[in-house]
């Protein structure tokens, strides 16, 4: 493809359970990457968990990025709504803190290689994959703040994937606007 990450939601286990169901998802991610000629790497998204989804906790994550053969050409990334549906409280400089300390535990914070920025129509740990506008939902700005001045994600790519294309422009504006300099 000739681009460095591709992007996507590891899958649901849809009834087979969920020890099958990341056993599979690991088989399947290292038949496809063992075939793979280029440098892209499949990064593998959390997931909000809503239904029999996968991916939904650091240790699912950990399970088939451990599980897989080919790590070289896999990695993670954070969707900022995703993450609050799942039940990880970044609502406060606390959690926020133990989230990623989880994720660094769990995952390493090495893995990590693209972050989606999305506020939530839903509330902590609701299990749905709702996206919002920045500052128009449930996730507080100052934990945008923090995720914009933390020194450990400077060099990694925060993609913007909320609902409303018109207000790409302001939003990239508010968020570049909360960067210290």
């Amino acid at each position: 493809l000739d681009i460095p990450y591709l992007i996507l939601h590891p899958g649901a286990h849809t009834g087979a359970g969920e020890e099958k169901g990341l056993e599979n998802i690991a088989k399947r991610l290292s038949t496809v990457l063992e075939s793979a000629n280029g440098t892209t790497k499949i990064l593998l998204e959390v997931a909000a968990g809503q239904g029999t989804t996968l991916g939904r906790t650091f240790q699912e994550l950990k399970i088939m990025y451990k599980n897989c053969t080919q790590k070289k050409h896999l990695g993670i990334c954070l969707d900022t709504c995703h993450l609050f549906s799942a039940g990880y409280d970044i609502s406060t400089e606390q959690g926020y803190e133990q989230t990623f300390a989880e994720f660094e535990k769990e995952v390493g914070l090495s893995r990590l290689k693209a972050i989606h920025l999305n506020d939530s129509k839903t509330p902590l740990g609701s299990h749905k994959d709702r996206h919002e506008s920045i500052g128009k939902g449930t996730i507080p700005l100052k934990m945008f703040r923090l995720l914009m001045n933390d020194k450990r994600f400077i060099d990694i790519p925060k993609i913007l994937e909320t609902p409303d294309p018109d207000l790409y422009e302001a939003e990239i504006k508010q968020l570049k606007g909360m960067i210290k300099n």
